[in-house]
């Protein structure tokens, strides 16, 4: 059974926010836009692997916790942990089409896409193979000893393998069930309690990943992106603060609480912290008065006192 799902997905968020505020004719407009891309594949083939575990059983205590992020001698986030009182088997999935080929030396994984295009990629089994041992040192620091195993899971229908990978098995999704039975049952490292007991402090112990400002990640300055409130419904930027709230200039939609969608692009995007004259800016008001009642309004952490007053928003 699912134990743990997974998170809401903030690197695409971000993406996603980034793209919309980057002018067509900037220079990474093509690189943040394919990134999105590739991160809503990511999430669509992991919702795959999701529902292999939530179709099927097995013979067997287990529980699967979707999407973990812990640290121990350094952070780390897995795709998937199916946890038995035998075995931990880390999945890896990859939903990426085209003809792939598992390479040595460097190790790394290439694709050639319909057109022949060519694209590398970090492999998988770099992946597996460091979270497999931070994972290790991280039951170790808790009291539990158990084998640790990984397999690469393809989730993209169209895909063939050229070169399999050498250390780590690579399936495709539909698979998963048969690849589990399969896996020796020999030796209980746990005891039933003590798969929930584990199971419950990498619940706790998860830490999101949150990649923001979005920004000083990808090099961009603030400048380059479109400032003030988005129309939720024509996509123009510039809305106007009125009395009954935010007025789109292009197609005069409506919004009260347009103002709290900017406010976090703010901090997903720009900056840690927000004061009064960059909330002003952002949103393009003249008002102070009228930027203080926005911040005061919102649930954000204040601290200083006066001109001196910065906000951050609350992640967690």
């Amino acid at each position: 059974m699912i134990v743990k799902t997974r998170s809401e997905e903030y690197n695409y968020i971000g993406l996603q926010l980034l793209n919309r505020r980057l002018p067509e004719i900037h220079e990474m407009k093509e690189l943040i836009r394919s990134k999105m891309h590739m991160a809503l594949a990511g999430i669509n083939g992991e919702v795959r692997v999701d529902g292999v575990f939530n179709k099927y059983s097995f013979p067997f205590e287990y529980v699967v916790l979707s999407d973990v992020s812990l640290e121990s001698f350094g952070k780390f986030q897995i795709d998937t942990v199916f946890l038995t009182q035998y075995f931990a088997l880390i999945l890896e999935s990859k939903n990426i089409g085209g003809e792939l080929s598992f390479k040595l030396n460097p190790t790394l994984l290439e694709r050639v896409n319909e057109e022949g295009k060519v694209d590398v990629f970090e492999s998988p089994e770099v992946q597996i193979e460091r979270n497999i041992y931070l994972l290790d040192e991280w039951m170790k620091q808790s009291g539990v000893s158990i084998p640790i195993y990984g397999v690469i899971v393809l989730t993209n229908s169209r895909v063939r393998v050229i070169e399999p990978p050498t250390k780590y098995t690579a399936i495709l999704h539909q698979t998963i069930p048969v690849y589990l039975r399969n896996i020796p049952r020999e030796k209980k490292y746990i005891t039933t309690k003590e798969i929930h007991l584990l199971s419950e402090k990498i619940i706790t112990n998860h830490e999101p990943y949150f990649p923001y400002p979005m920004c000083s990640r990808w090099g961009i300055h603030p400048n380059d992106l479109h400032s003030g409130v988005c129309c939720e419904k024509c996509g123009v930027f510039g809305m106007e603060k009125r009395k009954n709230g935010w007025n789109c200039i292009c197609c005069g939609y409506v919004d009260r609480f347009a103002h709290e969608k900017a406010v976090r692009e703010w901090f997903v995007l720009i900056g840690e912290t927000l004061n009064n004259r960059q909330c002003r800016k952002f949103l393009h008001l003249d008002s102070p008065q009228s930027a203080l009642r926005i911040l005061n309004s919102m649930n954000l952490v204040r601290s200083g006192i006066g001109k001196n007053t910065i906000y951050t928003w609350k992640w967690r």
